[in-house]
């Protein structure tokens, strides 16, 4: 991973044998929104409530994780799920990713 703080919107670029792909900050609305551009294959998007960890990665209009910390009672600690049939190693990188990019 590797982050891009010369761009006008905050980005993360990861970097896998599957294809590399980057997290952008969406600019439109209230909530912060993040797209995910593959290099290889269709593009991806994560809405909800990203800050509280509330949030849902989705890749033409089918989820493909959800991310939640209401699983947990520590602090600090949330779960994601991964779809069958997904790169679980790609959608972890995104999820850091977007943690990182709504740290203040």
């Amino acid at each position: 991973m590797q982050e891009r703080k010369v761009r006008v919107r905050d980005s993360m670029e990861i970097e896998s044998p599957g294809g590399n792909a980057t997290v952008q900050k969406a600019m439109v609305g209230i909530r912060a929104r993040f797209k995910i551009h593959m290099d290889s294959g269709p593009d991806m998007s994560a809405h909800g409530n990203l800050v509280d960890h509330e949030y849902e990665i989705e890749r033409d209009g089918d989820t493909v994780a959800t991310v939640s910390k209401k699983w947990f009672r520590v602090r600090d600690s949330y779960g994601v799920e991964v779809a069958p049939d997904q790169d679980d190693a790609l959608i972890l990188a995104i999820t850091v990713c977007i943690d990182e990019l709504t740290r203040d």
